[in-house]
């Protein structure tokens, strides 16, 4: 028995997928228990503004999923083919171009920081301390990309549970000494840094010195439609935060960010049914296979897990924002389920999403971004109450999923009425 456990453990795919689990699921902890120490001792007004703070986060790190995913495409690529010294190209060429355009987008972010803060009802210092973290959200995803590409799993691990556990640990030692939010989102910004310059001493002896140029242009090429996939993805759950903190009162803002948070676990609880199907479907598409299919188990199979979720928050609400972040947030416990309904749907609408992707149909987008603007003049129209913007996000959802479900089940072999495969 023990012989057969060591054999599976030791096959390649096991074991890595196995890493990244354990990897991912520590860090997910941590971030939890940032959350659950952050709701509890800084209250329901300062929490709040660490929910405008992590939802901006949220947005920049939109870049970093984006890069990450075409520095390991193409680094797995080159590895392939043993062309180290093109690796070693990729990797200097992309620390120096996201640099720069990282500190461009770090002055242009303390520019306009004030109008920001002025709009977001919050002081400009987190803004400020926050700035240095844009630098390292366009750099952390070359190392991550590379260490994925290269398949140093344990290292790629490892980097992502620096990452938690410097939020965590020196987040709480600075709130407790008494910096409140600014020690929040000074830790937010260390574990960043961390996190880069611990991926750079894993990939040190691993790039080599000599370089061979190539052309980079069609990494710019393959990565622009999942940024803009992305960007609209992330617009749907992070817009609403900060609609709500500029239209409601803090102590109503941090309400909903306590529900916002718990709603989300929903989304990172189910989101690697679509990790695994995105290259599986790519692969049958590439193949001219039937693939169709896989969606629908992979929906049934979120279904499976999302619906016996959302009872649950809405069952046992009150219990679940009591142990976690206090009888100061019981106020907004009657919209919990109905916040998990919201994430639910996101769930199914994120894996369609990626599911577009994968066939090269990238028409979709122009529906994502419309719902986006939806958004943002309905919250703008509809903001009497908190229950309202539940309300507004509720329908949204539905009626995004719905469209965009029946475009794929109209579909043939890949084909819209109105999309097409080489779209």
């Amino acid at each position: 028995m023990i012989k057969k456990l060591l054999k599976y453990y030791n096959n390649p795919l096991i074991k890595d997928n196995l890493i990244l689990f354990i990897s991912n699921s520590i860090t997910g902890f941590l971030v939890f228990l940032f959350h659950f120490y952050m709701g509890r001792v800084l209250g329901p007004a300062s929490y709040g503004v660490i929910g405008v703070i992590l939802s901006i986060v949220y947005i920049f790190n939109i870049p970093l999923t984006t890069i990450q995913t075409g520095i390991s495409k193409f680094t797995s690529d080159f590895k392939a083919k043993n062309k180290f010294n093109e690796i070693s190209y990729l990797f200097k060429s992309s620390i120096k171009r996201l640099f720069i355009l990282g500190l461009i987008t770090m002055i242009l972010f303390l520019i306009i920081s004030p109008f920001i803060a002025s709009y977001l009802k919050i002081k400009v210092l987190p803004l400020i301390i926050l700035a240095p973290f844009i630098i390292f959200i366009f750099l952390v995803p070359v190392n991550r990309g590379m260490l994925q590409g290269l398949q140093k799993f344990t290292g790629f691990g490892i980097n992502l549970i620096s990452e938690g556990i410097v939020k965590f640990f020196v987040g709480i030692l600075i709130v407790a000494i008494g910096f409140g939010v600014n020690g929040a989102v000074g830790a937010i910004v260390l574990s960043y840094i961390v996190a880069f310059v611990l991926g750079f001493y894993y990939l040190r002896k691993i790039i080599p010195k000599n370089i061979k140029k190539f052309n980079t242009k069609k990494i710019y090429k393959y990565s622009l439609p999942t940024l803009l996939m992305l960007i609209g993805l992330t617009a749907l759950y992070t817009i609403d935060v900060l609609l709500v903190k500029h239209f409601f009162t803090d102590t109503e803002a941090g309400y909903y960010v306590a529900i916002s948070t718990l709603g989300k676990i929903l989304f990172f609880g189910s989101y690697s049914i679509t990790q695994v199907m995105f290259p599986k479907v790519s692969e049958l598409y590439s193949k001219k296979k039937p693939y169709k299919h896989l969606l629908y188990k992979s929906l049934l199979m979120m279904l499976i897990i999302l619906i016996p979720a959302i009872l649950f928050y809405f069952l046992f609400s009150e219990f679940i924002i009591n142990i976690i972040y206090g009888k100061d947030y019981l106020n907004i416990a009657y919209l919990l389920g109905w916040f998990a309904v919201i994430m639910g749907l996101f769930s199914l609408i994120y894996t369609v999403a990626f599911y577009n992707l994968s066939i090269n149909r990238n028409k979709f987008l122009y529906i994502l971004f419309l719902f986006n603007l939806l958004e943002i003049i309905l919250i703008h129209i509809f903001h009497n109450n908190l229950t309202q913007v539940i309300t507004v996000l509720t329908i949204l959802m539905f009626l995004l999923f719905i469209f965009m479900f029946s475009q794929v089940i109209i579909s043939k072999d890949g084909k819209s009425i109105y999309n097409n495969t080489s779209a």
